[in-house]
């Protein structure tokens, strides 16, 4: 006999679905459990094999703490801003809502396909106003605390997609989604002073059940060190500034090497020789 998986999945995804099996409820006196995957973006592709690997590993801790009682929210939503669909629109001459929509609908399709045990009744699309009013709300407070400023930085520029990249998105000189040319360039762009609570979150880390090695990366990447910053005048009579986590040292140092987008470096063009 034939066994005809696609038809026996479908009739019961239809059930658990009808019956809002994985929905979450509010008025349960159940112990509560939260979990959150990292919303996917919806792009023109679907799905890709790095969006199961993380899911279904959620998903399993997600259906144990339901058969161990717990009252779960396991939600589910779309990171849908971004350049590659307000690109895709205008190549092909859609309103970025249609592409969005469009991508979506597909996704869902093949997330529900997988059977994952989201509670579907709380989707998030990041584009719906009644979303995103309140991103605009938490900005405002951080503004509004001082918390939020612009500045004028160094960035990772694609020369097609006319935005700014993460390091990691750059591979060898070139934007790993497009593939043009990717220069450096200062821009203006609004920042957040997390500095200000480097100390706090390097802390709380030894409160947190993980894996030490992400842990670590974490310390390293909130980057706070104890040092002393000091002047050091330039034969063209420039102050330059460098912190040190060891002055003691500074007496053995003989030359110093300049970040290729420091300020000075524009100034010194002319006279610089190798």
């Amino acid at each position: 006999m034939k066994y005809d998986f696609t038809s026996i999945e479908k009739k019961w995804q239809k059930r658990w679905l009808e019956e809002k099996t994985y929905a979450a409820s509010s008025a349960s006196k159940k112990p509560k459990f939260y979990a959150l995957i990292e919303f996917p973006y919806p792009s023109g592709q679907g799905l890709h094999v790095g969006h199961p690997r993380p899911y279904t590993a959620m998903d399993i801790i997600v259906r144990k703490r339901r058969m161990q009682g717990y009252n779960v929210l396991f939600p589910i939503g779309f990171d849908a801003f971004g350049l590659p669909t307000e690109n895709f629109a205008i190549q092909n001459h859609m309103h970025p809502r249609e592409v969005t929509e469009k991508n979506i609908k597909r996704f869902t399709e093949q997330l529900m396909m997988l059977g994952f045990s989201f509670d579907w009744d709380r989707v998030i699309d990041t584009t719906d106003p009644d979303y995103y009013k309140w991103t605009q709300w938490i900005f405002l407070q951080m503004f509004d605390k001082g918390l939020a400023y612009k500045a004028s930085m160094p960035v990772n520029w694609c020369t097609s997609c006319k935005c700014v990249l993460a390091n990691e998105e750059v591979v060898n000189g070139v934007c790993e989604r497009c593939g043009s040319e990717v220069v450096r360039k200062e821009k203006s762009q609004w920042m957040l002073k997390i500095t200000d609570y480097a100390q706090r979150l390097i802390d709380d880390l030894d409160e947190v059940d993980f894996i030490e090695r992400v842990k670590i990366q974490q310390r390293n990447w909130i980057g706070r060190s104890t040092g002393a910053e000091l002047m050091f005048r330039a034969t063209t009579g420039d102050d330059i500034a460098v912190f040190t986590t060891r002055p003691d040292t500074l007496f053995g140092a003989t030359y110093m090497v300049m970040a290729p987008e420091h300020a000075l470096v524009d100034n010194w063009m002319e006279s610089l020789a190798n």
